[in-house]
């Protein structure tokens, strides 16, 4: 690494191509990553990783009989010379791979060029924004994009749901993310066209890195088919209820229940009126029903 600067230098444990516990023990190793490369060092290797090789982040998701073995960890797969993919795990204390993987990421995809339509929908609306040029820029939880007409972003902790679609904000087929993300009470949708098929990927793990926390966090909320009504329908109405219209015109019951969501973390309230927090968006749309947003 002569001549480059390291962003990242720590000691942690390291396991080449970990699928088993048929796998050695983890060894202990120095981790160095410049702006350019990748470098695990220990007493009997050093495995050197060019970053334009690396082909995946994956934080955490240790193989499953390897779990005794890692706490947190962040999983490196890359091109090896012969072309096949191999992957590396990472392991050190939790702030040192928290602020590991926020460098690994933000090296690998910042500048990246796109095609971005943000927003393309808000609610249900068409908007008229134009597909613009954009380079994106990664923060610890945003991504901004870079364009001539000014920067915008999205914060990762308002992402609701994403996924993979061949339709690029142009028209054109290339490999696209189409991410909705709460906004102000609505969830609008962007399409994000990165100009690498590789940076997409790597794209589409730092945006479930906190979706996939929220998911996790969703999957533990009970709720009564009361709460489920109620949330719908502020998700329908944009947080305008009739509370003399909803759960047969009870309004006390109504207001009760509207307490109960508050508690759970799923709606807020401010002076534009009641609108359902990320986690209460990804509830209605991946649990209740499928909901056109």
């Amino acid at each position: 690494m002569t001549g480059e600067q390291a962003i990242a230098d720590f000691v942690g444990r390291f396991a080449r191509n970990p699928k088993s516990s048929g796998n050695e023990a983890p060894e202990r190793a120095r981790i160095v990553m410049s702006q350019k490369r990748l470098v695990i060092a220990s007493e009997e290797e050093r495995i050197t990783i060019p970053l334009s090789d690396v082909v995946d982040l994956v934080v955490g998701n240790v193989p499953a009989d390897l779990r005794d073995l890692f706490d947190s960890t962040v999983t490196v797969g890359y091109k090896s010379d012969d072309g096949t993919v191999e992957t590396v795990l990472i392991e050190a204390d939790e702030e040192t791979i928290s602020k590991f993987e926020t460098v690994a990421f933000k090296s690998i995809l910042d500048g990246t060029k796109a095609k971005i339509k943000h927003p393309a929908r808000i609610g249900g609306r068409v908007t008229d924004e134009p597909v613009r040029k954009a380079k994106l820029g990664i923060g610890s939880e945003q991504v901004t994009f870079r364009t001539k007409g000014g920067n915008v972003r999205i914060d990762v902790t308002d992402v609701v749901d994403f996924k993979r679609t061949e339709r690029s904000p142009d028209g054109t087929e290339r490999p696209t993310l189409l991410v909705k993300h709460a906004d102000e009470g609505e969830v609008s949708t962007s399409l994000i066209a990165p100009l690498s098929k590789r940076r997409l990927n790597i794209l589409g793990r730092f945006l479930r890195i906190r979706y996939g926390k929220l998911l996790e966090e969703a999957s533990d909320i009970e709720l009564t088919e009361s709460q489920k009504q109620l949330l719908v329908t502020i998700y329908a109405t944009g947080g305008d209820i009739d509370f003399g219209s909803v759960l047969g015109g009870d309004a006390a019951r109504a207001t009760n229940v509207l307490n109960a969501l508050r508690e759970k973390g799923l709606i807020s309230e401010d002076e534009d009126g009641i609108s359902l927090t990320s986690i209460g968006q990804i509830i209605v749309s991946e649990r209740i029903g499928d909901v056109n947003v």
